[in-house]
């Protein structure tokens, strides 16, 4: 008789317990993924190991990806083209880069962009770090907000 209520308990235990491993499982496979259309703010960037930020903009740079395209800001103009992704990485290809050509001020600003746009090419690794956002193509790392 104690083995027909045992049973029950059982595999209501087994069952909750399978449940709650595997949504702790998709959980870390849903970070992995580069969600559309939701506006990245962009917090600085690394080149080679250098640290730029563009503290001196008026607004904060950031980057929005849509369905194979995206659009964002650099600090001074603004930026779009398109792109390829999967689970793990995002792939902008050379030529897929254009902005607007505008001169702003301060200094610091303009070097940001420009390195920025220039280093915004090929295949960026989709990593988190302290719960925040990292692409990393070898050459750049963009740290997100």
């Amino acid at each position: 008789m104690k083995t027909l209520y045992l049973l029950p308990l059982m595999f209501f235990l087994y069952f909750f317990t399978a449940c709650s491993s595997n949504a702790d499982e998709a959980n870390g496979q849903e970070n992995l993924i580069l969600k559309e259309n939701q506006i990245l703010n962009i917090e600085k960037i690394s080149i080679n190991g250098k640290i730029y930020d563009a503290k001196s903009a008026e607004s904060k740079p950031n980057i929005n990806f849509g369905v194979d395209k995206f659009y964002g800001y650099s600090g001074c103009n603004r930026f779009f083209g398109s792109y390829q992704k999967n689970s793990k990485s995002v792939n902008i290809e050379d030529q897929s880069v254009a902005s607007t050509q505008m001169l702003c001020h301060p200094l610091e600003v303009m070097e940001f962009e420009h390195l920025f746009l220039t280093n915004l090419q090929g295949n960026f690794k989709i990593s988190y770090e302290n719960d925040k956002l990292i692409l990393d193509n070898g050459t750049m790392k963009i740290f997100f907000e």
